[in-house]
């Protein structure tokens, strides 16, 4: 999957990813290809979106884009299901092309019950849709 990050604002880097924001209310977030995901990692992400999401004082949607990430501990699962802020976090959108991505968002979704919507897409198209709308829902 080609991701379109070339037209997107870059705004931190993380240990193991990019955050960008694609247009207001919808962020992104881009895994170093083959990345291994654990609980300081995660935390890691998780703070830097709000740090982002607190100056731009505008709730988003986020998408994640997971077949870039190989492994993803039940550490950062655990901070996935806990740490974002439903009042910043509009929603999470895993897109997941490959049988392998799809596998990986499957298990967080499966294993954990986040606190903030997240749902699995094929497609970043799809995950757009749905990331601006739930940001655009109060």
């Amino acid at each position: 999957m080609t991701i379109p990050v070339e037209r997107w604002h870059r705004f931190a880097q993380s240990s193991n990813a990019s955050f960008y924001e694609v247009e207001p209310g919808v962020i992104a977030v881009v895994p170093v290809e083959g990345s291994t995901d654990d609980g300081a990692s995660a935390r890691e992400s998780i703070d830097l979106q709000l740090a982002h999401l607190r100056t731009t004082m505008r709730r988003s949607g986020v998408i994640v884009f997971m077949d870039r990430v190989a492994r993803q501990t039940t550490e950062a699962r655990t901070v996935y299901r806990e740490a974002p802020d439903p009042m910043l976090h509009a929603c999470f959108a895993l897109v997941g092309g490959t049988a392998f991505g799809r596998a990986v968002a499957s298990i967080f979704l499966g294993l954990s019950k986040p606190q903030v919507p997240t749902r699995m897409f094929a497609t970043l198209d799809e995950a757009l849709a749905w990331a601006r709308e739930r940001a655009a829902t109060p």
